[in-house]
């Protein structure tokens, strides 16, 4: 009898009936020929669906591994699957970053179900609020509009299943009854755009985690989305590959490779080896990889047919097979006939599954070949990413491309997430590590989309239907195709929604090197209905937006206001600005994203891929804006209000900068006292170690801030030939001295207890584990956008610049000005107390800056001592055995300690070894004698390290400080040297200490803290540049904040946007208003200039950002506020510089 697996049997015609879900719940069988490859399966599934945009799709199957693996098309069906009974399943498997590309409803209402299904999945990691805000769209897609009468209390909720079983909380549910009550008027397809728009805002949409290691056997997650390959640390993005830096990608066995391009970044390798549990699941991930680069960076597919005669394998010959974004947006373009009319199924329920039509399968299993899914492959492969392929045209397509910082450690370097700024909706998501997942849901109800609108989510089925001529009810759901007609093609346009191409944007997810979170913001739905408004998206609908943003995640945080419409300059004399107090905008970024993340911005001089915003970001997101032509009208009224004289301008500084100084002190007066507010005894130690001092201040310039801001409004109120003529209306002098006379004591108080303050939280934090959770706990929450105790120090920085801004006023008023006397006085008082405190201010910025390495340092004991001083830190290549790997260098007044990136989500660094500086010395070498540029050998302790620096300008730097540190080291007596910190795992000799020496540290469980991905020692690390001491003094001296409009990349508008800056890092919100910041950027490495002829800018008082490729234009409202941002931002980025051109504090300015 024959083999029934033989080719000699004869099996022609013997057909085996194959089960595909679909992302509603329902099942179809399908019957195929036992010998069917994918593309057979897939195309009888394309066809049932009568799906056109079929290319972001794939079939998931689970291997015998316990795996999900995408069904490949050039292969046999049954050699892939464990068994023939094994069901399919219809999923995205190209998440677009840019849901407004999608053409056809179907496609956007797959991705909704797609998205539903990873939120209770627990895939889509966001906060509570993020959660809740889709949950509302789901809800709303459902049952439709909130119905006051019916729905009284969250009952109506009680059938829905949003989240993974315990996490969907009677306060989750209340937040999706407050979003849902404001998405009144919505129709299906319009919830589905915003669902959409809500969740590619978010870091982890469309991730995918492939457990793997890198070279330390670091255990990490991988991941490969649209803008290349991520790496992260449990949930911690700390590196992002973007397809444009990664020349090769290949496997060997159980090792995956990325091969970069080295000219991109003068690292000391290009090669990042990460390794995988089996050969099979390095070869999936890697296929991953070439499926997910040829989609979104290529242009084209070449069709190269495989080689099935070898003899012997020189590697896998796998290469995606199906269209690029490019090359389905041009089908699609050019295929606009009548598509079908679906129905919309409503599976936002948990039910029983059993309800859909799922026929039993059964096929012998001698008719199967139950081969691995990798059978007769070769166990190595390689993939040339081609730069010619990888930029496809900028219009249609948005894409990502993060910086690389590849290190001795991969789970060291980080990337950021630009930020995006997008328009109309983001969810204010405030929940830190809140993961959301889809729903499981029975088909109960289903709407007909509205033809004039974009989809937005329906989930859960219909308790109590709305009646509605639209509405129609159906036993089951399903995406099975219906007779539909268009009446208009797939690109229906409205008058409301002029055109696309104008006004998109393009993502680009780097801006930093930091990672962001992505964070949301709550939808402006009025702003939304603006008949001059420019939309994003196909379909007439105002759900996508131009910008994003990336921004930072955390627990119990109030959402901000819907942020007001952007507006995009249409005539050459408009202006686009905002009152600053009134409205509310969308901001750009990580990242945010993070910042902590980060929210950070993504640059718009990115060839590749264009800014719209993280970190992104996203870290981090961005939304796009638009203004009406009402919000235009009356800013040209407002800007043509405002005072001319530089006094206003200076005045309005200090209004901006107590604003954000008020905000700052309430993170420790209302936020950190609600943080500890649980434990009794808690509070009332604090309350008398800092709350006694610090709520007087706190209360002070609560009611000096409306003084100013009255001086300011009434200012604005007067004309200017009417200020000239009553000078008198604009004294600010005699409220600044009147308030100096009343914060003098309140400040001498703080400042004598302030060093007890930072020493005794510091001791509570190490002796009192209850407290150090709390303090931890605050610590990684966004309103917490610096390291706690970097809080202490802003009420003696708030002093040097209300020095600084009376100065100005001083200098600029003529002595008969009635302000002038005022002003002087005043400047006289707050002199005389910051020169009092001079010594005591570096004294605790020096503790504060020793606190914070204490922390962030692994296997150092005893770092903080008041006779040591922290003199540099930065990034230098040591040499080892391997060759020059990347160490982080910390330069005090006693010793040099050098460090790597710590496997810990801590972002914290493990010390490899010290030096002392007693009897160091310094050797130049010869670089005809060393293969690599800028290396110096350093001397000491009986050791000697061979370094190099990142150019020669870093190398000066060092060598100056560490010569000048030895000076001084040798000076001092003995009696007067601080006492040598211990290593705890190892002597000082030792290259290799192990984490776990992190003693105390482990007694916390590790939850990432964003903002430490904006302090200078991760920045330093990921820019390879470097602090000093005086910078960071330099640093306090230099904080602004304001508003600044933000342009965007691919258009001529503007986006206004609240900007803090401080800590060589610009933090960015909506407005004042809001509690913590939604992007950041740190700004070492970067330079700052005015635009060239080339960038078209048109503009005034507009300067230019730029790190590498990354460039950013920021617009100031007149002459002396452009000259201010210039001269605070030029003290941070030129201290990645020898030559310190901007040391100066008195700006150059036209009054």
């Amino acid at each position: 009898m024959a083999d029934p697996r033989s080719p000699k049997s004869p099996r022609k015609g013997k057909m085996v009936s194959l089960r595909v879900s679909f992302l509603n719940d329902t099942v179809h069988a399908f019957q195929m020929p036992v010998k069917a490859v994918g593309i057979t399966l897939w195309e009888a599934v394309v066809t049932h669906l009568q799906m056109l945009e079929a290319d972001y799709f794939g079939l998931e199957y689970t291997n015998h591994n316990g795996d999900e693996c995408w069904l490949d098309n050039d292969k046999q069906i049954l050699k892939q699957l464990p068994s023939p009974d094994a069901p399919l399943r219809f999923g995205v498997k190209f998440y677009t970053p840019d849901p407004g590309l999608l053409e056809d409803e179907l496609t956007r209402y797959c991705f909704a179900l797609q998205i539903r299904r990873d939120l209770f999945a627990g895939e889509l990691h966001c906060s509570e609020n993020t959660a809740a805000l889709l949950a509302s769209y789901i809800v709303q897609g459902d049952i439709g509009d909130f119905l006051v009468d019916e729905y009284t209390n969250i009952s109506y909720l009680s059938s829905f299943e949003f989240l993974p079983k315990g996490q969907q909380t009677v306060e989750f549910l209340q937040k999706v009854m407050d979003y849902h009550r404001q998405h009144v008027g919505e129709s299906p397809s319009e919830t589905d755009a915003n669902l959409l728009d809500t969740a590619r805002k978010v870091e982890m949409y469309g991730i995918k985690f492939h457990p793997g290691k890198d070279h330390e056997g670091v255990a990490l997650n991988l991941a490969v989305a649209h803008m290349g390959v991520l790496v992260f640390q449990g949930m911690t993005k700390i590196n992002t590959f973007s397809w444009a830096k990664i020349r090769k990608l290949s496997f060997k066995r159980k090792k995956f490779l990325i091969k970069l391009h080295p000219e991109s970044y003068g690292y000391y390798k290009d090669t990042v080896e990460f390794f995988f549990d089996s050969r099979d699941r390095c070869k999936y991930f890697w296929k991953k990889c070439i499926e997910h680069h040829t989609f979104f960076r290529c242009q084209t597919v070449k069709k190269l047919p495989r080689n099935k005669a070898r003899v012997v394998s020189r590697g896998s010959s796998f290469r995606y097979s199906g269209r690029t974004q490019k090359e389905l947006q041009e089908f699609v373009r050019e295929s606009i006939v009548k598509r079908p009319q679906f129905e919309r199924s409503v599976s936002g329920r948990i039910s029983s599954r059993s309800t859909s039509v799922t026929p039993k399968i059964s096929t012998k299993p001698s008719m199967h070949n139950s081969a691995d899914l990798h059978n007769s492959t070769a166990s190595s492969g390689s993939h040339i990413l081609e730069a010619n392929a990888g930029l496809p045209p900028l219009p249609p397509t948005r894409l990502e491309t993060a910086e690389v910082h590849s290190d001795s450690s991969m789970s060291g370097s980080r990337s950021l997430g630009s930020p995006r700024l997008e328009h109309g909706l983001s969810a204010d998501s405030e929940g830190g590590d809140f993961v959301n997942q889809p729903v499981d849901m029975a088909a109960v109800d289903a709407r007909l989309p509205h033809s004039d609108s974009q989809e937005k989510i329906s989930t859960n089925h219909v308790r109590h239907p709305v009646p509605s001529p639209a509405l129609h009810i159906h036993s089951h759901g399903g995406l099975e195709a219906k007779d539909r007609k268009f009446s208009a093609p797939v690109f229906k346009t409205t008058e409301d929604h002029p055109s696309m191409e104008d006004k998109r944007l393009s993502r680009t997810a780097e801006v930093e090197n930091i990672p962001e979170i992505v964070e949301e913001d709550r939808v402006d739905h009025n702003g939304l209905s603006s008949p001059n408004r420019r939309s994003l998206i196909r379909s007439a609908s105002e759900a996508n937006q131009d910008v994003y943003l990336y921004r930072n995640d955390f627990d119990e945080l109030p959402p901000p206001p819907p942020p007001p419409p952007c507006y995009e300059e249409e005539e050459e004399d408009r202006e686009g600005e905002e009152d600053a107090d009134t409205t509310r905008e969308d901001l750009d970024e990580e990242g945010e994203g993070e910042a902590r993340g980060k929210f950070y911005l993504h640059p718009s001089g990115n060839p590749a891929a264009d800014i719209s915003s993280s970190s992104i970001g996203f870290p981090s997101n961005i939304s796009s804006i638009s203004t009406g032509l009402e919000g235009e009208e009356d800013t040209r009224r407002k800007s043509k209000r405002r005072p001319t004289d530089t006094a206003y301008y200076i005045v309005k500084e200090l209004l901006m900068t107590e604003r954000a100084y008020k905000k700052d002190l309430e993170v420790l007066c209302v936020w950190f006292r609600n943080a500890v507010g649980g434990d009794p005894e808690m509070v009332n130690s604090l309350t008398e170690l800092i709350f006694s001092r610090l709520d007087p201040i706190y209360e002070f310039h609560t009611a000096l801030l409306k003084e100013i801001d009255q001086r300011v409004t009434l200012w604005e109120g007067k004309s200017s030939s009417t200020s000239q003529m009553n000078g008198d209306c604009h004294h600010i002098g005699d409220l600044m001295l009147r308030a100096l006379e009343g914060a003098k004591q309140l400040y001498q108080n703080y400042f004598s207890a302030q060093e007890d303050m930072v020493s005794e939280l510091d001791q509570r934090v190490k002796h009192n584990k209850t407290f150090e959770e709390a303090y931890r706990e605050f610590e990684s929450q966004k309103v917490c956008y610096l390291p706690l105790n970097t809080f202490f120090l802003k009420p003696g920085q708030r002093l040097l610049h209300y020095r600084l801004v009376l100065e100005r006023l001083v200098k600029h008023y003529p002595p008969s000005h009635p302000d002038a006397a005022d002003c002087q006085a005043a400047f006289k008082k707050v002199r005389d107390l910051t020169e009092a405190y001079k010594d005591k201010l570096h004294q605790l910025s020096n503790l504060q800056k020793l606190m914070e390495l204490q922390r962030d340092l692994i296997g150092l004991d005893h770092l903080v001592n008041l006779d040591r001083e922290f003199l540099r830190e930065g990034c230098l290549q040591k040499y080892s055995r391997k060759g020059y790997q990347q160490r982080m260098f910390f330069l005090f007044s006693d010793m040099l300690v050098y460090t790597s990136r710590a496997a810990s989500s801590l972002l914290q660094f493990k010390v490899h070894g010290q030096l002392p500086l007693k009897g160091m010395t310094i050797e130049e070498t010869e670089q005809s004698k060393v293969a690599v540029p800028n290396t110096f050998a350093i001397y000491g302790g009986g050791r000697c390290i061979l370094v190099a620096a990142s150019s020669q300008e870093e190398k000066n730097k060092w060598i100056e400080d560490i010569n000048q540190a030895v000076q001084l080291a040798a000076q001092r007596p003995d009696i007067d040297k601080p006492q040598y910190p211990s290593l705890k795992s190892s002597s000082s000799s030792t290259e290799n200490v192990d984490a776990a020496g992190a003693g105390d540290n482990d007694r916390v469980a590790e939850k990432p803290i964003q903002h430490r991905s904006n302090t200078t020692m991760h920045v330093c690390w990921h820019r390879n540049t470097s602090v000093s001491s005086y910078d960071h003094e330099r640093a306090l001296k230099n904080q602004l904040s304001g508003y600044l409009l933000r342009k965007f990349k691919t258009s001529n508008g503007w986006q206004k946007l609240w900007v803090v800056f401080t800590n060589f890092c610009l933090f960015f919100y909506k407005t004042y208003q809001d509690d913590f910041p939604l992007a950041s950027l740190p700004l070492l490495g970067y330079a700052i200039n005015q635009p060239e002829a080339e960038d078209g800018i048109s503009k005034d008082h507009v300067f230019k950002l730029q790190f590498k490729n990354h460039v950013y234009f920021f617009r100031a409202e007149s002459e002396y506020t452009y000259s201010r941002w210039m001269e605070v931002i030029n003290s941070a980025t030129s201290s990645a510089r020898r030559t310190r051109l901007f040391s100066r504090m008195v700006s150059q300015m036209d009054s």
